[in-house]
């Protein structure tokens, strides 16, 4: 475990410049196949730009700014397209969306939509909807005596559970009181 954190910390320092900890840099000195890795990581920045232009030279030459054709010549530019940078499905909700609310707002104006009763109708029925109960406090209560069941349930199992391990431990389990200073 020490070894893989130490050679953790070795790539570390060879990849960000941070200087490792003094116990790290004991252990390398120490453990062989810890040295050798710190010797492999130093030299990596010295042989891999000695090793690029034989590494490149088996890759074919990469040229991102031409196209080339199966014949291995340029081919044609092709023309500009224009992407639409709009999605169908939002478009079709902003267009759905504006649709509605011309008809909203045509109703409006004619006051063909919304009469004078409909509208007390749709407020009264807003009240009913967002109106607090005229019962809350018994609505609170039971959830109040809801709550108090439950965690009479759970300090009856708790002093069961305490009862049961004196038992079978055989030993005494005492509460202890808080020291009151007086």
């Amino acid at each position: 475990m020490l070894c893989h954190l130490t050679r953790w910390l070795i790539s570390r320092t060879a990849d960000t410049g941070k200087k490792m900890p003094t116990w790290a840099v004991r252990h390398a000195e120490r453990c062989e196949a810890c040295r050798s890795y710190a010797s492999f990581a130093g030299s990596l920045p010295s042989r891999l730009p000695g090793e690029l232009p034989s590494f490149l030279a088996g890759v074919p030459a990469v040229h991102p700014n031409r196209n080339f054709s199966a014949s291995g010549e340029p081919a044609a530019p092709r023309p500009y397209r224009f992407r639409s940078f709009l999605r169908p499905l939002p478009v079709a909700a902003l267009v759905l969306a504006l649709a509605g609310g011309v008809f909203l707002f045509r109703g409006l104006r004619s006051g063909s939509v919304f009469t004078p009763e409909k509208a007390r109708a749709a407020m009264t029925e807003l009240r009913r909807v967002t109106a607090i109960p005229e019962d809350w406090p018994v609505v609170l209560t039971a959830a109040e005596s809801s709550l108090e069941r439950e965690r009479l349930v759970l300090e009856n199992s708790a002093r069961s559970a305490y009862a049961f391990l004196q038992d079978r431990l055989n030993i005494t389990i005492e509460r202890k009181e808080p020291n009151r200073a007086g």
